[in-house]
């Protein structure tokens, strides 16, 4: 009863008006305006209310994974509604905030709306209202639409050149002081034994020749990338916390494009205001998607403590899981000399450590003057980049990323 008087009171609010003063003055205009109020509202407001009740939407992401400034299109589409009903049906989506919609097209009931997104996230997209209206729109009857479908976006994913990064060989294919990995499962042939290991040994086709033989493997460089991004912070950086962490996550991005391009197994492992790890280790598109997940999803987290080593912490404690003589791929805010020197003495579990810093100041280019009162970490920054050399002989790569490199690239 509530639902009707809410929907129809201007209808009985006409016809109560119209009858009484048909009721005064007795003129016939107003008499039969009362018996067409009353039957129209008799007629419509349950039509209205079932039709409100049964009709449906219909939403569709064309993609629900898609990069950030990537267009997109959302498909909301009106179900339950006769094509010849003389009720008005109108949609009108809600989208939330960094949605920025480039246009739309409706046609037959349903509503195309292309979108970009400009900044990295998880987004609850669908929501807005539909109306039901009666055809002299004297009536309507408005319903909220849940926001059901979910849009992750990923960080923007650049060549590594533009980020001045160059991952060392087994992944650029350079020549390597280590024996390449083997790949078990591709026999490429057999061989005479040359003081081989005995788990070499093809001893079917030693039996049947008299000779030992051994099993040739065809090689690999697919050694396993374990990307590590600390997104904990001893202070506030120079630029806003949320620039922040868009321009490492759009690294760390980087980094897991070009291992899958390579067909390199990779996993991810975010430390920030909580520990985010993809599943296992693999070089599958289903495994990168899994990983851009979380990048989307992922959050700073600021700790004060001077003595606090969280990657540290965290490498110790997962030591056991992370695969043998894979290779080590830190990216966080800054790192202090002991903090090399600890990871140093870990290289034994690695093939190789890499490391990305985003140091706090680093808003000159390189080749440009320093301003020590403008960047107050001048000083560390030229530490740094004087140990790179030291580091690269110690197989340690060492990448200093400003905030201007990470412009020029993006534009």
């Amino acid at each position: 009863m509530t639902r009707v008087a809410r929907v129809g009171g201007h209808g009985i609010a006409i016809s109560v008006v119209a009858a009484a003063a048909w009721l005064v003055l007795g003129t016939r205009p107003l008499f039969y305006l009362a018996a067409f109020m009353s039957l129209y509202t008799t007629l419509m407001v349950p039509t209205i209310l079932r039709t409100s009740d049964h009709v449906q939407v219909e939403k569709r992401l064309r993609q629900s994974v898609v990069q950030m400034k990537s267009r997109d299109t959302l498909t909301m589409a009106i179900r339950g509604v006769a094509d010849r009903s003389p009720l008005f049906v109108h949609l009108q989506p809600v989208l939330p905030d960094y949605i920025i919609q480039d246009g739309s097209r409706t046609s037959r009931r349903a509503t195309l709306l292309d979108f970009h997104v400009n900044r990295r996230g998880v987004y609850a997209l669908g929501g807005g209202t539909i109306t039901v209206a009666d055809p002299l729109r004297l009536f309507r009857l408005t319903r909220r639409l849940e926001a059901d479908q979910e849009l992750t976006v990923f960080p923007t994913v650049l060549p590594l050149e533009k980020l001045r990064i160059a991952l060392t060989s087994p992944l650029d294919g350079q020549r390597v002081k280590f024996a390449p990995n083997y790949d078990v499962s591709q026999l490429a042939g057999v061989r005479l034994y040359q003081s081989d290991p005995m788990n070499r040994i093809h001893w079917k086709m030693s039996a049947h020749r008299g000779d030992l033989m051994v099993k040739e493997f065809a090689p690999s460089a697919s050694k396993t990338l374990v990307v590590l991004l600390n997104l904990t912070v001893r202070h506030q950086p120079s630029f806003t916390l949320e620039t922040f962490e868009d321009y490492m996550t759009m690294v760390t991005a980087s980094v897991l494009q070009y291992a899958c391009d390579h067909k390199l197994p990779f996993g991810l492992t975010i430390l920030g205001e909580e520990t985010l790890s993809s599943i296992g280790f693999s070089n599958d598109a289903t495994n990168l998607f899994a990983c851009f997940k979380l990048l989307a999803k992922a959050k700073a987290r600021m700790d004060q403590d001077p003595a606090s080593t969280v990657f540290l912490d965290y490498l110790r404690r997962e030591r056991l899981r992370i695969p043998a003589r894979a290779q080590l791929y830190l990216i966080q805010h800054e790192l202090k000399e002991e903090e090399i020197g600890a990871l140093l003495r870990m290289q034994a579990q690695f093939s190789r450590l890499s490391i990305c810093l985003f140091p706090q100041g680093t808003y000159l280019l390189y080749g440009e003057r320093p301003v020590p009162y403008y960047m107050p970490d001048v000083e560390q920054i030229a530490r740094l980049r004087k140990t790179q050399k030291i580091l690269r002989d110690a197989r340690v790569d060492l990448s200093v990323i400003g905030i201007n490199d990470t412009l020029a690239a993006l534009g």
